[in-house]
């Protein structure tokens, strides 16, 4: 690249430059003296009159501030304090005091507190009394002047926690219109409470032997309390036999009324661990006021109690679990009883004895509640055991072995038990089995021992039928279909498909019924539902019926759509495929759980429709 140098310039040249720019008519301007335009009137005005406006704002914001901000409430006027314990037990009596002063040099015309408490706080007394429910109307307060508002209660609250109190303060100043508001705030901590909690029990036990727990309630202060409750928390592999006092029929915790000072109730509990639990097992109880239906937890203590194993380890199974389970109506129940010598000793005189209960726990809501089992005893497989009602007993005259159990020795029974495929009016629809065994003598010792497992329960779920079908005729005869029957090359048929689903057990929820349609069937926008909504969806070729909730009053729901074909040469001779299988799922109100079934893919063959019958196949 080529630089090109300039040649510098002269100033007589420049100056030259400058005055042909500026020469006008042949004279150049004189630029020390500039002429000013005067400016139009409008303008003017518009703008002394913005200036003007300006100001205005100016004055009213800078009085706004000074009248609630400014020059009387630069500083606090009320000055407020609590005075009260920052650690309170719950349940014992303590007094708060808000204490308030004017500060400033202008009187408070008008002063009032509004308590705000924890619904966990009971008021008791307060001083001065309020002049409504938890206000206080002081009235004016000189300058220099106090006062003090004093409330007593007791926090009813669960331990540990956190509460707080506060007084909300509201005041207007002699020389102001508009009131102002303060908040004086109190934290207190519950870290403890007027009610103690002990609770022993034995450190080591012998499944099947009498173990006793016992539960200590005192009230440490010097008031009384009201309204406590106790609640045990025992291990699923332990069976509450007694308890002193009693436990009230339907319910796992024990009232207490009223504790007066220094006064101590005692719970006892006795049981038995069960044939299933070993190792350490936790036993609990808690200690709480009641408050409104609401449990506060005061206390809970816990023992480890490790549980030896027995002489005879025995289960029983039922579909292979050992827990509780549902089952569907119709269905057979498997059941098998394990039993084996883990002593070194000879165990005699063994006897199972297995009852079948039903309704036990209480049934959930929307649950039958008769009295008989659903078990159709006639065709159940006892083990060669003997029925006595819903008791089975096993022993040496009906079961070899059970006589001598020698050490290592083991033995099975297995027992079938069918569900009954309707539930009659009387019968429950759930039940528990429950096996206890019981021991002559293990060794040279002589002790009759009885030992049991865990109650396994059975809940059945609803009695769900579905169905499916399509048709060309309906009963009468009448075609609700369109098309030529048989079906026929080239030309359109018509049937409708219909669904069916029967219910009265329990109330189901997200029912879904669901098919698709093969590709060279039509869907026809024709469809009726009884309960629920039907829909087809063009891109996956699913149709659903959906019933958010089905109740139990709804014994029969039906749906149905129209679909249609139209044969081509490879169809003829041969039944076309209107649907494919169809699926049902639903959830079990009371027993949780899920439900589902499925039902073979529909055809022109119309099995349902008699008048149709023998014309599904396919012709030129």
């Amino acid at each position: 690249m080529r630089l090109t140098r300039h040649k510098r310039r002269s100033s007589s040249e420049v100056r030259h430059d400058l005055r042909t720019i500026y020469t006008r008519g042949g004279h150049v301007p004189d630029l020390t003296r500039l002429e000013r335009r005067r400016a139009g009137g409008f303008s003017s005005l518009l703008v002394k009159l913005i200036v003007v406006l300006g100001g205005v704002s100016v004055l009213a914001w800078a009085g706004f501030f000074l009248l609630t901000q400014g020059l009387f409430h630069n500083e606090e006027m009320l000055s407020l304090t609590v005075e009260g314990p920052e650690d309170v037990k719950s349940g014992e009596e303590a007094t708060f005091t808000f204490r308030y002063e004017n500060t400033g040099d202008v009187p408070i015309a008008a002063l009032a507190m509004q308590l705000q408490v924890p619904d966990s706080f009971h008021l008791f007394v307060s001083i001065p009394e309020p002049s409504e429910p938890r206000v206080w109307t002081i009235g004016a307060l000189n300058p220099k002047s106090d006062g003090a508002i004093s409330i007593t209660g007791v926090f009813l609250a669960e331990v540990p926690s956190s509460q707080r109190i506060q007084g909300l303060f509201t005041y207007k100043p002699a020389n102001f219109n508009s009131d102002f508001q303060d908040i004086a705030s109190h934290k207190v901590e519950i870290k403890d409470s007027v009610v103690a909690l002990s609770f022993t029990g034995p450190e080591k036990a012998l499944a099947g032997d009498v173990s006793e727990y016992v539960v200590n309630i005192q009230n440490i202060s010097t008031d009384p309390v009201f309204n406590l409750r106790v609640v045990p928390t025992l291990p699923q592999d332990f069976t509450l036999s007694e308890s002193d006092p009693a436990l009230t029929e339907g319910q796992t915790y024990w009232s207490i009324p009223a504790l007066d000072p220094g006064e101590l109730y005692a719970i006892t509990i006795n049981g038995a661990f069960t044939s299933t639990a070993s190792g350490e097992q936790k036993v609990s109880a808690t200690v709480g006021f009641v408050d409104q239906d609401l449990f506060l937890p005061q206390a809970t203590e816990e023992v480890t109690t490790d549980v030896l194993g027995g002489s005879v380890a025995f289960s029983i199974i039922v579909n292979g679990s050992d827990k509780s389970q549902s089952a569907q109506l119709g269905e057979t129940l498997r059941l098998s009883i394990d039993y084996a010598n883990a002593s070194a000793e000879t165990v005699k005189d063994l006897e199972f004895e297995m009852n079948v209960t039903p309704g036990v726990p209480p049934l959930p809501e929307g649950g039958l509640g008769g009295v008989g089992v659903p078990i159709k005893w006639s065709g159940a497989n006892l083990g060669e055991g003997s029925r006595n009602g819903n008791t089975i007993t096993w022993n040496d005259s009906n079961v070899d072995g059970l006589d001598r159990l020698e050490p290592d020795s083991s033995g099975v029974i297995d027992v079938s038990l069918p569900i009954v495929a309707e539930l009659a009016p009387d019968q429950a629809d759930n039940f528990t089995i429950t096996l206890t065994l019981t021991i002559g003598s293990v060794g040279s010792v002589t002790s009759t021992r009885t030992i049991e497992t865990t109650p396994i329960v059975i809940s059945l779920n609803s009695d769900t039928r579905i169905s499916a079908w399509a048709r060309y005729f309906n009963d009468e005869g009448i075609a609700i279909g369109e098309g030529p029957l048989p079906p026929r090359v080239g030309e359109t048929t018509g049937y409708r498909v219909y669904w069916s689903l029967s219910n009265s057990l329990h109330a189901l929820e997200g029912v879904r019924m669901s098919t698709t349609l093969p590709q060279n069937v039509a869907w026809l926008e024709s469809t009726d539902t009884s309960i629920g909504k039907l829909l087809f969806n063009s891109t996956t070729r699913q149709v659903t019926w959906d019933i958010i909730k089905l109740p139990t009053e709804v014994e029969n729901a039906g749906a149905w759509f129209s679909v249609a074909i139209n044969p081509d040469d490879d169809d003829v001779g041969q039944f076309m495929k209107l649907t494919n299988s169809t699926s049902f799922s639903a959830k079990d109100f009371v027993t949780g759980e899920a439900i589902s079934a499925s039902v073979d893919e529909l055809t022109t063959e119309l099995a349902e429709d008699d008048f149709a019958e023998g014309k599904g196949i396919v012709v030129d």
